[in-house]
């Protein structure tokens, strides 16, 4: 499955390429969210998602290089999350954000893992291939 785009994306997005906006950021960050449970709304901002607490959990940062285009969706390389110290419990799902932490920034695209939700214990951990696609809806 492919993250979806977040209202703060689509405007971006907008902005960017319509109304001549500057990017938010020259880079992203990819992060885990162990809440909601489901499949968050495309209204969600940072606020709204919980992220793992200790075991060392911090975003990932993906640069442009990180990124390749296929016809609608974008792919970044696969990125590995290592709990180390404490268990992170269940994580539902990644998105994509603006800023390295904290919740100031937008909230790009966000995707619960169809396959998850995955219990993290102290010395797991994640792999994620990010992919966004663009649709027309």
């Amino acid at each position: 499955m492919a993250g979806k785009w977040q209202d703060e994306g689509k405007q971006d997005n907008l902005d960017i390429y319509f109304v001549g906006a500057s990017r938010t950021a020259n880079s992203w960050y990819l992060g885990l969210y162990t809440a909601p449970t489901s499949q968050p709304a495309e209204s969600v901002v940072l606020t709204g998602l919980t992220e793992p607490s200790g075991g060392t959990y911090a975003r990932i940062n993906l640069t442009d290089a990180n990124w390749t285009r296929t016809g609608n969706y974008v792919q970044a390389i696969q990125k590995t999350f290592a709990c180390s110290g404490a268990a992170w419990g269940n994580v539902y799902g990644w998105f994509l954000c603006n800023v390295a932490s904290g919740t100031a920034g937008k909230l790009l695209a966000v995707e619960q893992f169809s396959d998850g939700p995955y219990n993290v214990p102290d010395g797991g951990s994640v792999k994620v291939t990010a992919k966004v696609t663009q649709s027309s809806g």
